[in-house]
């Protein structure tokens, strides 16, 4: 498809099945809250969800493309669809940290329009748990006086910051890690030697699209320039100054990731934990 954004991951995969597999049963729910590990964004993943569900000619789980849902899903243009997200800040030029009650009421009201297709209408909410308690607390009369024809996706890395009072109305789907064998092949598919690939999904924690990133990022000669500066730091051969100048062409969340390994590195060391088997026993 011409649209990034609308793509699945193969462990992914089962997810869609069972979406699609309820709406031919006709026992799709009005809510779902959907759990994914990592930290990527999934948007395209929740496009893609929504495309399957309004296709008129799916083929298994791959879209026509070509029908008229299709079509405005790629263009962005299917009225009864509606993604709720982050937003940038005119005035900090940042984006927004929670999805404020405007928002929220925002959907409420296009959830209550009248469909302008004979399909159902999706409203899809990412991240969810970056809801706060006043967009939460407006949603949850919705989710408990649904409207008909109406599928309200609520898609989380983080299930727990969610309030309880809408997790117990939505039924509950997990996308589950990839195994590693399956993460290593995928990363092959992208074009990473094996030895690479098995570094970074290491350096990931398992993840095969962070440690895709992180390899685009020659995050592997960051962690050793970084290494290599903290112990001349630790000798006293080096100035916090000149430790953190090294940091500076990086992006701010490959830093936090990197500080944040090295630490806990030298932590293990300093106890004398073993962190590989702490991390397998976990």
């Amino acid at each position: 498809m011409e649209d990034d954004r609308l793509q699945f991951l193969p462990w992914q995969a089962d997810i869609l099945q069972r979406a699609l597999s309820l709406q031919q049963q006709q026992h799709l729910p009005h809510a779902v809250l959907i759990d994914t590990p990592g930290e990527q964004d999934i948007t395209g993943f929740g496009r893609y969800l929504s495309m399957l569900l309004l296709c008129d000619n799916p083929s298994g789980l791959s879209v026509c493309a070509v029908c008229e849902a299709c079509r405005m899903m790629q263009a962005g243009t299917y009225a009864d669809f509606n993604l709720v997200t982050l937003e940038h800040n005119e005035k900090t030029k940042k984006l927004n940290k929670n999805i404020n009650i405007e928002q929220i009421r925002k959907l409420i009201h296009e959830v209550n329009l009248t469909r302008q297709y004979e399909r159902m209408k999706i409203a899809l909410i990412y991240p969810a748990e970056a809801m706060n308690k006043s967009s939460a607390n407006a949603l949850l009369k919705t989710l408990e006086e649904p409207a008909a024809g109406v599928l309200i996706m609520l898609v989380t890395h983080n299930p727990g910051h969610i309030p309880v009072t809408l997790r117990s109305r939505c039924q509950s789907w997990s996308i589950n890690p990839p195994a590693r064998e399956q993460a290593l092949n995928w990363l092959r598919e992208q074009g990473v030697e094996d030895a690479t690939a098995a570094s970074y999904l290491q350096f990931a924690g398992g993840d095969p699209v962070l440690a895709l990133e992180l390899q685009r990022n020659d995050y592997a000669s960051l962690v050793a320039q970084f290494k290599s500066s903290f112990s001349q730091f630790l000798r006293g051969d080096l100035g916090v100054s000149d430790l953190c100048r090294g940091l500076l062409s990086a992006e701010t969340a490959i830093i936090r990731r990197l500080i944040n390994m090295t630490l806990n590195a030298y932590c293990y060391q300093s106890s004398g934990v073993d962190a590989d088997a702490q991390s397998r026993s976990g």
